[in-house]
């Protein structure tokens, strides 16, 4: 548990909500605003909370909102279902851009009101696009080379996905939002791309996650130029890397630090989408463990395993130190969550101005 000194501290650093974010507001002590908004993830800690420090920030969108402006935001990506009327007031008084968030059935049969609900939710909010995940295999990760033991398993839920989102797509395009599928650590950038390019619609494209497919080894900008052609959405992150046992550690670091460079990055978005906004998504915790070296990593895609050398090397010649969040207490995790995103917001005033 956290020291009482650890609270004090943490509380005297933390962004403000409510009767101290309108007095900074009001005195124009609040940081500039970023070009750079937030995605729901990178906002974990604080939208649960921390006993004594700060209540959970869920079930108050308002206060939510404040918060992510409060330290330099632009914008959010965030699904709102309650008190909508007033989260788009004060997000047009702080003139920030928003993005929805929609989930996606796990069946064919399973009903789309949840869905629908949350696609009106987001047009009357102002938003152009909701993010969307295909739905992992039960009791799984999400993580391809965790949740599917063959090619044929693999293959099986691609078809199934696939079909979801068609049969979600009709619903999109009535309320003239879009479908924005991110590449989960699920679809590799060619499968992604394939499924993509045979749909033609204007309300189906891909939420571009930089980071999420070096988990397949995949060079990062690789991945933006494959599925740039159809964004419509973005988590900005820079990836460091480190060697272990059973093969590499990826982790989300401070832009600048990691292998990407997230304005180059962002520039092949914004070629084909000029629209596009630059959504962050630095996720404060520890490495993620991505096993190559391990035969159990290829189960779903054997084809990988040409790719290993090479980027294991890479991985040995580019290893920085990474974060280790669950070593720290509580509160620092919590202060450190907020200090990422501060960084990241400050980040984007000075490599995206001219977005």
């Amino acid at each position: 548990m956290p020291t009482r000194r650890e609270f004090v501290a943490g509380a005297m650093a933390l962004g403000v909500t409510g009767g101290a974010f309108q007095r900074a507001l009001a005195q124009g002590t609040l940081p500039p605003k970023s070009p750079c908004g937030v995605a729901t993830t990178a906002m974990g800690a604080h939208l649960r909370g921390l006993e004594g420090v700060k209540p959970p920030l869920r079930p108050d969108p308002v206060a939510y909102l404040e918060y992510c402006r409060s330290l330099g935001a632009g914008g959010v990506q965030h699904a709102v279902s309650t008190n909508i009327p007033q989260f788009k007031k004060r997000l047009e008084e702080l003139e920030m851009y928003y993005e929805g968030e929609a989930r996606l059935p796990t069946t064919l049969d399973q009903d789309t009101a949840e869905f629908e609900q949350s696609i009106i939710n987001a047009k009357e909010l102002g938003a152009t696009c909701v993010r969307a995940v295909s739905r992992p295999p039960a009791n799984t990760s999400g993580r391809r080379y965790d949740g599917f033991t063959s090619v044929e398993q693999f293959k099986e839920w691609e078809k199934l996905s696939n079909a979801i989102v068609m049969k979600c797509l009709p619903i999109a395009e009535r309320h003239k939002i879009a479908i924005a599928l991110e590449n989960h650590k699920d679809r590799e950038a060619d499968e992604h791309a394939a499924f993509l390019g045979k749909v033609s619609s204007e309300y189906l494209g891909c939420l571009i996650d930089p980071g999420n497919n070096m988990s397949f080894m995949e060079d990062a900008t690789a991945t933006v130029t494959k599925l740039a052609p159809w964004a419509k959405a973005c988590s900005l992150k820079d990836m460091g890397v480190a060697p272990y046992d059973e093969g590499f550690l990826l982790s989300e670091v401070l832009f600048g630090t990691g292998l990407n460079d997230q304005a180059v990055i962002f520039a092949i978005m914004r070629k084909h989408n000029p629209r596009i906004n630059p959504i962050t998504e630095l996720i404060t915790r520890d490495p993620l463990k991505v096993p190559v070296l391990t035969d159990n990593y290829y189960r779903s895609f054997p084809h990988l395993r040409a790719r290993r050398d090479d980027w294991m090397a890479m991985v040995k010649a580019k290893a920085s130190d990474l974060p280790i969040l669950s070593t720290q207490t509580p509160a620092a995790r919590f202060q450190a969550e907020e200090d990422n995103n501060r960084k990241v917001f400050e980040w984007g005033l000075t490599h995206l101005k001219a977005v």
